[in-house]
């Protein structure tokens, strides 16, 4: 149970209080000394009224959503009065470290006699990352204003922001990247091939020559052949983050542009018909294998999520996950910086057949102009090219560069 505290109105009625009641004692006159007790009253009842505003309050979550850094996060509150009493306004106060505020404050309007309220609280999510919520802080008053309550409810709760996604829409991966899939199954359009798989309903991309007419009589509607493909195409993306190379703490840091980068293409390739596979370092090791992109996708977004800079290089990760890759696959690499023994890497990929598409942003090109020094990375003579981004490229045109 919290206690109650003057607020700056109640401070000065109490002094004005301590004004009337002295007035009245080296006077001795009626009209001080009425003032004095009715102000003294006044500050009594208000007391009370503060001490009984948050009496019969219960306060828990709602179901809250998943939300992208840039975005507004949905954070739902119920909020019951037990009380056969009218409850007055309240004010919700929480601790959000993802957002831009330190505290995010809303206001409950008046509450009924056991009435339970629904308080959608909309937050404005900057920062990614997997957040503990704990408590939450709700604060009433009386009616006056003289005197406020605070009451501390545990509710605890994981709150997961995902890095901000660009739509992109020419990463050029293969000949099947315009078919989109609901399941992720690796087949292709119908009739790309002679082995039957199927049959599913019509596409505007699909041929009319491979309309099954049988089925679509039967189900009222354009049914058409499904054919397996030859082959799955292969995407993997690696991620590169040495402490050492990135920029600052800032969301416009050349690591958050790298992890924004991997979410859009990892987001983008969810709708594909292919297998994708993901890499990175930093502080711990991660590494996917190679599976249907619908499944991948989501696994690889906690981990972008919840990413950090570390010692951790994606060298040895990538070794690892060359012997699982097909020829033709196609890698994105994000790095902060060019180090040998990723070059070394990279090479060896090229020589199994892989594309691979190499994105830099480094620590110079995103620092703030007053704090820019001269590179400090290794500087390796590069057999391929390297395309360099900057903060001001969008993710849609720096990701076209190597396509």
């Amino acid at each position: 149970m919290g206690l109650v505290w003057p607020t700056s109105r109640g401070w000065v009625v109490a002094f004005a209080c301590l004004i009337w009641a002295g007035v009245a004692l080296v006077n001795r006159t009626v009209f001080p000394f009425l003032l004095a007790v009715g102000t003294l009253a006044l500050l009594a009842v208000s007391f009370l009224c503060a001490w009984l505003a948050l009496r019969g309050i219960r306060v828990r979550r709602g179901s809250a959503g998943s939300a992208c850094a840039g975005q507004a996060a949905s954070m739902p509150l119920w909020i019951t009065n037990h009380s056969r009493r009218r409850r007055q306004s309240m004010i919700v106060v929480e601790r959000l470290p993802f957002s831009t505020q330190q505290e995010h404050v809303t206001m409950v309007p008046p509450l009924k006699p056991q009435e339970e309220r629904l308080v959608n609280r909309q937050v404005l999510a900057m920062l990614r990352g997997e957040f503990a919520l704990r408590r939450i802080t709700l604060r009433g008053g009386d009616p006056a204003g003289l005197f406020y309550r605070e009451r501390k409810f545990k509710c605890p709760h994981t709150q997961v922001i995902y890095p901000g996604m660009e739509t992109i829409s020419n990463l050029f991966l293969g000949q099947h990247e315009t078919v989109q899939s609901s399941t992720g199954n690796p087949v292709s359009a119908a009739g790309t091939t002679q082995d039957f798989y199927g049959v599913r309903e019509y596409n505007p991309s699909d041929g009319l020559r491979f309309i099954h007419w049988k089925s679509s009589a039967r189900f009222g509607k354009l049914m058409v052949r499904e054919f397996e493909r030859n082959a799955v195409m292969s995407i993997a993306v690696i991620l590169d983050i040495p402490r050492q190379s990135v920029s600052g703490k800032e969301h416009w840091s050349n690591l958050e542009y790298q992890v924004r980068a991997a979410a859009s293409i990892c987001h983008h390739c969810s709708d594909l018909y292919c297998d994708l596979s993901f890499a990175a370092g930093g502080a711990k090791p991660i590494l996917i294998p190679p599976r249907a992109a619908v499944e991948v996708s989501r696994e690889a977004m906690y981990h972008l999520a919840t990413l950090q800079p570390g010692d951790i290089p994606v060298s040895d990760l990538v070794l690892e996950l060359a012997r699982q890759l097909p020829r033709k696959s196609v890698v994105f690499c994000l790095s902060l910086s060019t180090p040998k023994t990723l070059v070394e890497t990279v090479e060896l990929l090229c020589e199994q057949g892989v594309d691979v598409r190499w994105y830099c942003a480094r620590r110079e090109a995103f620092a703030p102009a007053t704090r820019r020094k001269h590179t400090t990375d290794e500087q390796v003579k590069l057999p391929f090219e390297v395309a360099q981004l900057h903060p001001d490229m969008r993710l849609g045109k720096a990701l076209s560069l190597q396509t």
